[in-house]
């Protein structure tokens, strides 16, 4: 499932850490309990925005994206930014990724962190969405299974606004378990640096410097090195079935119908 990448002067300041920004549809969603809607948008902050790529938990400073706590931020910055993205950054717009009880709990836990009562913040609604299946819902579950650790999907793949984005989004679906394990992955290159070969998928090649992650060893790493000290060579040995050993085929025929219905 790993795919080609765009430049990616961004996607370290990064995309799965920019909020979303909040699209008024003209109807508002049925207020929740402060307290509760903050929670939530801490769960979901977790596993949407914390990745380390891009922000990190609590919103403080060390991710590849800004800080997010004690900016200043008014509501209408938070609000905008979570829903439409930001401009110029690979920061997406939550506001078609997530459903709206997520997306508002989201901007209310970033207001907090910003002196805001969560209160305060206004219900959006995000248009409706069709439930899942019981098999698609599985497949959501696995797909971000925290007791997989570093071997579940969502280490490198982002859906419906919720992992790390190291590949892009996923185009075409496998049509079966046999196809996705037989995927192959012809943008991982073989990266060699300082006399030792690692699989690599390069983000963003410069005159200067070079960004890619290392497949070594999961999570995958960002890395950024001069150019002239790292020799890039098309191919790699590096196979995208072994990250699925963790899963058994009943398990990923549920992580391709989530998928399908999740697109």
């Amino acid at each position: 499932m790993m795919a080609r990448h765009g430049l990616l002067s961004q996607r370290a300041l990064l995309t799965a850490g920019a909020l979303s920004t909040l699209l008024v549809l003209g109807t508002t969603a049925a207020a929740q309990d402060p307290g509760d809607l903050s929670k939530r948008g801490e769960r979901v902050y977790g596993t949407s925005c914390a990745t380390g790529y891009c922000h990190t938990l609590g919103g403080g400073s060390g991710g590849g994206a800004a800080r997010l706590a004690a900016r200043g931020f008014d509501l209408a910055h938070i609000q905008n930014a979570v829903t439409k993205g930001m401009p110029q950054t690979r920061m997406p717009a939550f506001g078609t990724l997530l459903p709206a009880e997520d997306l508002n709990a989201v901007i209310a836990y970033v207001a907090s962190l910003n002196g805001i009562d969560a209160g305060a913040t206004a219900a959006v609604a995000t248009p409706a969405r069709a439930p899942l299946s019981p098999a698609a819902e599985r497949g959501r579950e696995l797909l971000h299974a925290a007791d997989r650790g570093y071997g579940r999907c969502a280490t490198c793949h982002q859906v419906a606004g919720s992992g790390v984005p190291v590949a892009d989004p996923i185009a075409q679906v496998p049509d079966s378990v046999p196809a996705l394990r037989r995927l192959t992955t012809p943008d991982v290159a073989t990266v060699t640096l300082a006399g030792d070969s690692m699989p690599g998928l390069v983000i963003s090649p410069g005159a200067a410097r070079t960004v890619f992650y290392d497949l070594t060893v999961a999570p995958p790493v960002l890395r950024t090195v001069p150019t002239a000290a790292i020799k890039v060579t098309e191919g790699s040995r590096w196979q995208h079935d072994r990250v699925l050993s963790h899963y058994t085929t009943v398990e990923l025929e549920d992580v391709l119908t989530y998928l399908r219905e999740a697109r």
